[in-house]
């Protein structure tokens, strides 16, 4: 994969950071830390050659073996937003703080692995957020 995809990838990872850190609502800063760590992986999955319909956390667990335990941490986390999407599950400030924390440092151990720009820095203040109704 040429380096243009994976730098695109990166972007549309910083845009969704950028999105949760402005959320209001919890879920919604959730989602979008959750979908910034999915595209950075997808990033570095893609270059490495891999496409089509399979799941992306295992694929990136048994290709970059040293981001392993970030792949169980955001393969966990896809199940929890899951579960928020269909309301079967809240989620609260604090859990949708720590993974916009966790996108973030993702996001650079990622953008590091690739040996790409580390780009502009997030720099966005957080937004006060409230759990939804």
């Amino acid at each position: 994969m040429a380096a243009g995809p994976a730098l695109a990838l990166l972007e549309q990872s910083r845009q969704c950071l950028a999105q949760a850190y402005a959320a209001e609502l919890a879920t919604v800063r959730f989602v979008a830390s959750q979908d910034a760590a999915m595209r950075a992986a997808a990033a570095l999955v893609a270059r490495q050659g891999r496409r089509g319909p399979q799941d992306l956390w295992p694929l990136l667990a048994l290709h970059t073996p040293e981001l392993g335990e970030w792949a169980d941490f955001f393969a966990l986390a896809a199940v929890r937003r899951q579960e928020v999407e269909s309301h079967a599950r809240r989620v609260s400030v604090r859990e949708a703080d720590d993974l916009l924390r966790s996108a973030e440092i993702f996001l650079g151990l990622v953008t590091s692995a690739l040996g790409m720009p580390s780009g502009e820095p997030v720099g966005h203040r957080l937004v006060a957020a409230r759990e939804s109704a």
